[in-house]
């Protein structure tokens, strides 16, 4: 049997839920998610208005923080998806209730499509996954993290609105036919397998509409999506991942990119079914096998529709590939084409290192995961050329486990450590992407500010590409100030520093 073959398994025994999940599953607020039993499309009308922007039209209509919107122009108001939907059009009449519960319309007459009307909508609760993957991430987290990382989400709203992936097992034919009226596209699906005794055994539940069901009635409505695959060795690789490849490549256009990722294991699975790990060697023996069927698909299709995430390459040690010719990768936080757009500004990185080199030497210590020095080499070897000192500080995952090596799950208290047994340099450099964005709160609950304080040093985030990379050196190290924004698909607008 080769490493990509499957065994004979039997997927029609599903494995129990454990007391130990149980409890690991309660760590969330139940009042934080909507069960998976129930239709969100039938959710009561009337959504609270948090903001009303000075100086709107909705303002001007005399709208105000506290109302309650129920209806645009005759349709319900059930979350924000209604509201952008039905608020498109230019003239509308709005059904709200003011805070002593009284009914008031308003008319709003607006000079295009694309003009705001001022309002914040309280976002809706999402709906909570009924699957219990046995890869599941959420039930392989320590006690220590941050009270929201527990939420098991699975809402097809969150993937038209953000990109998260959902398995399609909660949709109900209502949420199907407000995903076709809506236009809701493209949607993130997880698809895992298209043999469904395989597929329910991976996601841990007995009954499920068939993947290839919600795919066909998704083409019949015109809705594309982009699926991913969680790849577990053993399982749903093999003779099952091409009959997979084969469903899904069949279904293009609908399908517009397939991702495939290897699962991610940490230290915490006890009660969990036992996988085997992706070793180098089986990541260097998969890559061979499934290349073929890379190549083939994008010289069909003219652009690479089966892709692999970076991580693939990063275990088996090689170069993780160039994608020079399709700049605009839809599975990008997914882990596909990492590598390439951090180095897409190298050039640019190298003129601004030219023009601002140091007169004396400037010693940065850039935490990072234990497989991506590799990568770095480059703009290290970069920055050398400018006075500017790189040493790259791997940091071992202690909290999740050494099998985990990726920078988006690096903790707060790691990192720390790190600088702590690493001390001298005068900047230290963290991966932008382990830092919640809107309170740079890592994973722990450890703040960027309170690592900052309690070692008393200058610590930066990179979340940009190679020349946010060197702007954020030379930030701390002159007084130089970036003039534009960060070139790179998963940065904020703006470039984040100390001050």
């Amino acid at each position: 049997m080769s490493r990509t073959d499957t065994p004979s398994t039997d997927y029609k025994r599903i494995s129990p839920v454990t007391p130990e999940i149980r409890r690991r599953v309660r760590r969330a607020n139940p009042d934080d998610t909507v069960s998976s039993g129930i239709s969100v499309a039938k959710a009561a009308y009337g959504v609270e208005i948090e903001h009303v922007e000075e100086g709107s039209l909705a303002q001007a209509a005399g709208v105000k923080s506290g109302w309650k919107l129920r209806r645009i122009n005759g349709e319900g108001i059930r979350d924000t998806v209604d509201f952008f939907f039905h608020a498109a059009d230019e003239n509308l009449n709005l059904e709200l209730l003011d805070e002593s519960g009284r009914n008031r319309e308003v008319q709003i007459a607006k000079r295009s499509p694309e003009e705001s009307l001022g309002i914040d909508l309280k976002q809706f609760t999402t709906q909570n996954c009924g699957c219990n993957c046995v890869f599941c991430f959420v039930h392989q987290l320590p006690d220590s993290m941050r009270k929201s990382l527990y939420i098991k989400d699975e809402d097809y709203r969150l993937s038209f609105m953000q990109g998260s992936y959902v398995t399609g097992v909660t949709l109900k034919p209502e949420d199907l036919e407000r995903i076709a009226e809506q236009r809701l596209s493209p949607l993130y699906l997880s698809v895992h397998a298209v043999d469904e005794g395989l597929r329910r055994w991976l996601l841990g539940i007995k009954k499920a509409t068939p993947i290839l069901d919600v795919l066909n009635f998704f083409r019949d409505n015109r809705i594309q999506v982009h699926t991913q695959i969680v790849l577990c060795p053993t399982h749903n690789d093999g003779k099952r991942l091409e009959a997979t490849l084969e469903a899904l490549t069949g279904l293009y256009p609908t399908v517009q990119s397939v991702a495939i990722v290897p699962l991610g294991m940490t230290k915490w699975r006890d009660g969990l079914p036992g996988l085997p790990p992706v070793t180098p060697e089986y990541a260097q023996a998969f890559i061979r096998s499934v290349t073929p069927r890379l190549r083939d698909v994008e010289k069909r299709f003219g652009e690479p529709f089966v892709l692999l995430a970076d991580e693939w390459y990063l275990i088996a040690g090689r170069k993780a590939p160039s994608y020079s010719k399709y700049p605009d990768l839809p599975q990008l936080e997914n882990g596909v084409g990492m590598v390439y757009h951090f180095y897409k500004d190298l050039r640019d990185a190298k003129k601004l290192l030219r023009a601002r080199e140091l007169s004396k030497p400037w010693r940065v210590g850039a935490v990072t995961s234990t497989l991506s020095p590799p990568v770095l080499e480059k703009i290290v070897s970069a920055c050398a050329s400018a006075n500017i000192e790189v040493t790259l500080l791997p940091t071992v995952n202690s909290v999740f486990g050494e099998t985990i090596h990726v920078t988006g799950l690096l903790t707060g208290q790691d990192i720390a450590e790190t600088i702590r047994s690493n001390p001298g340099f005068d900047q230290y450099l963290l991966p932008g992407n382990c830092l919640r964005r809107y309170d740079t709160r890592f994973l722990d609950d450890m703040t960027l500010d309170s690592l900052r304080g309690n070692l008393k040093q200058s610590i930066d985030p990179v979340l940009g590409g190679s020349l946010d990379f060197v702007e954020t050196i030379l930030t701390a190290a002159t007084d130089y100030q970036p003039t534009g924004e960060t070139d790179h698909p998963l940065a904020e607008p703006v470039h984040w520093s100390n001050n």
